[in-house]
C-alpha cells in the first residue's frame, strides 16, 4: 500500500545540518509516509549519511544523481513519489514533531488541496528561535484559489531577505502539505534560484481550496550563506524573470487587479535588482540589458496600473530613457533629503 505523505528532501553540501533535519521527519508523530532524500551531487558525505539512513528506516528512498539545483532535485524526489500529498523540506531546516500530523488532518478534514503553516526563524549560530513558535491552538482560514494567490501580495510581519519579499508564507515551497496531483502537469523549474517564485501561482490557481493553520511548524535555519542572505549576484536576476512571468500569467488569466499588484512588485525588484547588479558587479552589462528588456515591453502595464502613482510612472520613464540619469536624479534626490535633516 502506498504511503499517505512522500517527503522529499533535496541535499547538497549541508553535512553539518542534516541529521537534525533528518531526525525531525523521523521523529513525526505522523508515521505513513515515505522519506525521499534527493543528494543533488553533494561533494561533502551527504550522500554517504543518507544511505547510512537507509539502512535503518524502511521508509526511507535515496536518489543519487548528478548537480542539477534544488528544482532538478525537488522534480526527481516529486517524480518517484507514491504518496497521496507532498511535503518537500530543505535540507538545512528541520520541523516541529506534529507538522505532518496537522498538515495532514487538515488537508483531509477540509478536503484542501495545499495547507501552509508558519515558519519559525532559527539563528544559525546560537539556535536561538528568532521568532517564538510553540503554540498548541491555532485558528484555520480557508481560500479559493485566487483568493490564495492575493496572499503573495501581503505584507510580512519582518522581511526575510534584503529583496523585501511579501507573503512569504505564502511563497515557500518548505511549509506546505500538496495534493500529488497539483504535480501532474507542474515542474519546478531548473537551473535556477527562487524556484519557489516561478511556480508557487501556478499550485495555487490549479487549487480549489488553501488552507492556511496559524502554528508555526517549519524552523527555517538563517545560514549567512544562503540564497536570500548571500551577497548581491547575477543570478539574483531568477527573481525577478520569475515575477515577470507571474505578471503575464495573471494577464493571460485576465485576473486584472493581481496582475496590477504584481507588477508593482516586479517594477520594485526590477529597480532594486538593476542597481544593485550595476554598482556592485562588474562585467555584467549585457545581462543588464536583457534585464532591461523586460521592462521596456511593459511600459504600457506600467502607464495603466492604479497601484503605481504619477511620481512612479515618471521616474520608471526616466529609467527607461536613460538608467544613468535616473541614477543621478535619484542620488541628487537622496542628498537634498540628507541635507535637510
Amino acid at each position: 500500500m502506498n504511503p499517505k505523505i512522500s517527503v522529499i528532501v533535496p541535499i547538497y553540501n549541508v553535512e553539518p545540518y542534516l541529521c537534525k533535519c533528518i531526525d525531525s521527519i523521523l521523529s513525526q508523530t505522523f508515521t505513513d509516509f515515505e522519506l525521499i532524500l534527493v543528494n543533488d551531487g553533494s561533494p561533502d558525505n551527504c550522500g554517504a549519511i543518507c544511505d547510512d539512513y537507509a539502512k535503518i528506516d524502511t521508509r526511507i528512498k535515496v536518489i543519487h544523481k548528478e548537480n542539477g539545483g534544488l528544482g532538478s532535485a525537488r522534480n526527481a524526489g516529486i517524480k518517484i513519489a507514491k504518496g497521496q500529498y507532498i511535503g518537500i523540506i530543505d535540507s538545512d531546516d528541520y520541523i516541529d514533531e506534529k507538522m505532518y500530523e496537522i498538515l495532514y488532518h487538515n488537508a483531509k478534514t477540509h478536503s484542501s488541496d495545499v495547507v501552509v503553516c508558519d515558519v519559525v526563524k532559527v539563528d544559525v549560530e546560537s539556535q536561538a528561535v528568532l521568532k517564538q513558535g510553540g503554540k498548541t491552538e491555532y485558528s484555520i482560514e480557508h481560500f479559493t484559489n485566487i483568493q490564495a494567490l492575493n496572499q503573495l501580495y501581503q505584507p510580512n510581519e519582518d522581511m526575510f531577505d534584503t529583496m523585501g519579499r511579501r507573503g512569504e508564507k505564502w511563497i515557500f515551497a518548505v511549509n506546505k502539505l500538496y495534493k500529488r496531483s497539483l504535480f501532474d502537469a507542474l515542474k519546478y523549474p531548473e537551473g535556477v534560484i527562487y524556484d519557489d517564485e516561478f511556480i508557487i501561482h501556478k499550485i495555487y490557481y490549479q487549487s480549489t481550496r488553501v488552507t492556511s493553520i496559524s502554528v508555526e511548524l517549519y524552523y527555517y535555519v538563517q545560514r549567512p550563506d544562503s540564497i536570500s542572505h548571500s551577497s548581491f549576484s547575477i543570478k539574483k536576476f531568477d527573481r525577478v524573470y520569475a515575477l515577470k512571468e507571474r505578471v503575464d500569467f495573471f494577464k493571460i488569466i485576465r485576473q486584472n487587479k493581481l496582475h496590477e499588484k504584481a507588477f508593482k512588485v516586479y517594477l520594485e525588484v526590477f529597480i532594486w535588482s538593476y542597481l544593485a547588479a550595476r554598482s556592485q558587479l562588474t562585467g555584467v552589462n549585457k545581462d543588464l540589458k536583457q534585464l532591461k528588456r523586460t521592462l521596456n515591453r511593459s511600459i504600457e502595464s506600467l502607464m495603466k496600473n492604479p497601484y503605481s502613482n504619477w511620481k512612479q510612472k515618471v521616474m520608471v520613464g526616466l529609467f527607461i530613457i536613460s538608467p544613468s540619469v535616473y541614477v543621478y536624479v535619484t542620488n541628487a534626490k537622496r542628498g537634498r533629503s540628507l541635507r535637510a535633516t
